[in-house]
């Protein structure tokens, strides 16, 4: 918990950082690898060792390289690999960077989720490799993706759902810079809330991918339930308030940006295109930047 800083022995506090993954969410994940006998593969993230451990069954101790953050967590998945007759190439340190003296890989595969893919890891795969991920927004945090390198190029569709914790270096941040006296715009919302926010993971992720540098809370109960939405900057906060949001008062904005009118404009997006699913959306990345598609890389999804 909290990284570390919470001890094994308690008091349990604060927030989860790292998990073992039940096994059968594991092995659905690694279903989609493709990972072959004679491959190599960089597991970023290995933890205790027991993902890093299937991998090594599958091509070898010697085509494995894993990469892990946290010295603690680092020392103990070496201990149990070790124990359990495994001898992968192991590293501690920043796994968004990836493990340039061992690359190129044919695959990679997070055992975090991202907001954005690095650049280093697509120009550490072999050209037709894979990359395999769990990916969200800071609205929802929710995709498996799968990318295919070629040319420089990372690009392919989410192929499930996946609810992984974030990679350290890509946590949604939690800043606030509102001044406390700035004024608040107030108006009344153009839907009811819980049409936006009580759907389904799906809606929730089309609408993240929209809308992707945005994060939302709840607060209170009955009467006086609210969401409360802010941009990563901090600089753009937006309060709606559930019941009564036909009323000029309803919603709240502050900040240049109209964070709950954003909301709004992608949530009716996802109801014209018939509420995709997840696995009709997709990522292209390369050294321009990412951009998020519908069915093709042709259809934009507008952020």
């Amino acid at each position: 918990m909290d990284d570390g800083r919470t001890l094994p022995t308690g008091p349990a506090s604060g927030d989860f950082s790292s998990s073992v993954s039940a096994p059968d969410v594991v092995f659905e994940k690694l279903s989609h690898l493709e990972l072959g006998p004679h491959h190599t593969a960089l597991d970023v993230g290995y933890g205790s060792g027991c993902h890093t451990a299937y991998l090594c069954e599958r091509v070898g101790s010697d085509r494995v390289t894993a990469v892990e953050m946290d010295h603690d967590l680092a020392d103990r998945g070496a201990a149990n690999l070790k124990r359990a007759g495994y001898a992968p190439h192991l590293v501690c340190d920043d796994g968004l960077l990836g493990v340039p003296e061992r690359a190129p890989y044919d695959r990679i595969i997070s055992t975090a989720a991202l907001r954005t893919v690095p650049c280093p890891w697509i120009g550490h795969v072999r050209e037709g490799g894979l990359i395999l991920t769990p990916f969200g927004t800071a609205y929802e945090n929710a995709g498996l993706l799968k990318l295919r390198v070629t040319r420089g190029r990372a690009e392919g569709r989410f192929v499930g759902g996946a609810s992984y914790m974030w990679m350290r270096g890509q946590r949604p941040g939690r800043a606030l810079n509102v001044s406390d006296d700035a004024p608040a715009r107030r108006s009344a919302s153009p839907i009811d809330p819980h049409e936006v926010l009580q759907g389904s993971y799906a809606q929730n992720f089309a609408i993240g991918l929209q809308v992707p540098d945005v994060s939302y809370s709840h607060r209170g109960r009955g009467d006086d339930r609210k969401v409360q939405f802010v941009d990563q900057s901090g600089t753009s906060v937006a309060i709606v308030r559930y019941s009564r949001w036909w009323e000029d008062d309803a919603v709240r904005v502050w900040g240049p940006r109209d964070l709950w009118g954003e909301v709004v404009t992608s949530f009716s997006w996802y109801q014209r295109e018939r509420r995709p699913d997840v696995t009709r959306f997709g990522v292209t990345a390369d050294a321009e930047g990412q951009r998020f598609w519908l069915d093709e890389p042709g259809r934009p999804v507008a952020s």
